[in-house]
């Protein structure tokens, strides 16, 4: 017996036998991975790699590119997509529909944290929270 699972099958984490529950990432193997968690994933990385070909830097292809991300949130609900759909609505002076990806963005954040799967909690965990105050200060900031 290894000291990784001996720890494990101190800790309660691990039975007798050998046999543990998942439980943080990287301890499903091929045979247990949940198949809709797997589905979930490969969307959100075909999502990831449509972000990737955005140039995000550029306030026009932000702007230009509001029709694809509104798709890509259909395929995946991506909390970069909501943060680049901020500043895209932002950039086309619609802070209305800003403040609404903003909501969203929120809701997606709390729907990830009550995830039983920590690859979907830790999704959110380096993104700024938007709320409807911060997108008002930018509306006031570009109308100066």
């Amino acid at each position: 017996m290894g000291l990784r699972q001996w720890v494990k099958q101190q800790l309660g984490d691990e039975t007798p036998t050998g046999a543990r529950p998942p439980g943080a990432l990287g301890e499903f193997t091929a045979a247990t991975y949940p198949q809709q968690l797997a589905e979930l994933l490969q969307r959100r990385q075909t999502v990831a790699e449509e972000i990737l070909r955005i140039d995000v830097a550029d306030a026009q292809a932000r702007m230009a590119a509001i029709p694809r991300l509104r798709e890509l949130l259909r395929t995946y609900p991506h909390p970069l997509v909501y943060e680049l759909l901020v500043h895209a609505y932002a950039d086309a002076g619609r802070f209305d529909e800003a403040k609404g990806i903003a909501f969203a963005a929120r809701e997606r954040r709390a729907e990830c944290e009550r995830s039983p799967y920590p690859e979907i909690r830790s999704e959110t965990e380096h993104l700024h929270a938007w709320t409807s105050e911060e997108v008002d200060a930018m509306r006031a900031e570009r109308q100066r």
